[in-house]
């Protein structure tokens, strides 16, 4: 009787720690197509004609502020990737927009240059419990089409520069 005690817990704990197990992936892009599958895309086309409806909706950047401020969709928040999980739910951050915080169920659109920084945000805001999230699928690229600026990145050097 004790061993089979023993070999229930020792198969207990091989399918809870096997359960438990993560993937590993190369890179941001092979998460970013993994994640996809679970995530909601709107088009360009789509979300133009949203805005040109009046719709509401709350749209994010999450590109750097560089890129933010070379060309943005007008209307949209900047909130930088590395930042969205802290500020989307922070009262202070909402107030200084003139904005209320985002409710678990509105909608939100996130975009990056590309996609796939959109879709790893969209996904860490489902997993924060926002039910309503999109990303536009091709970013800003596809939105602004051959309107989208080239950032020059900063120069670097010796001495401070």
């Amino acid at each position: 009787m004790k061993k089979l005690h023993y070999s229930f817990f020792a198969v207990l704990l091989v399918v809870a720690i096997f359960s438990a197990c993560t993937a590993i992936y190369e890179d941001g892009k092979d998460l970013a197509s993994v994640t996809k599958n679970y995530i909601k895309q709107i088009e360009a086309d789509s979300l133009k004609a949203m805005i040109d409806n009046g719709e509401e909706f709350l749209l994010i950047d999450v590109r750097q502020p560089a890129e933010y401020e070379a060309g943005n969709i007008t209307g949209s928040f900047s909130i930088p990737r590395g930042e969205l999980e802290f500020l989307i739910t922070d009262e202070a951050f909402w107030e200084e927009q003139f904005m209320y915080l985002p409710l678990k169920e509105d909608k939100i659109i996130i975009y990056c240059k590309a996609g796939d920084r959109g879709i790893l945000a969209a996904g860490s805001l489902q997993k924060l419990g926002f039910t309503n999230v999109f990303n536009l699928k091709g970013g800003y690229t596809a939105f602004a089409g051959d309107n989208t600026p080239v950032v020059k990145k900063a120069e670097t050097g010796g001495c401070g520069g």
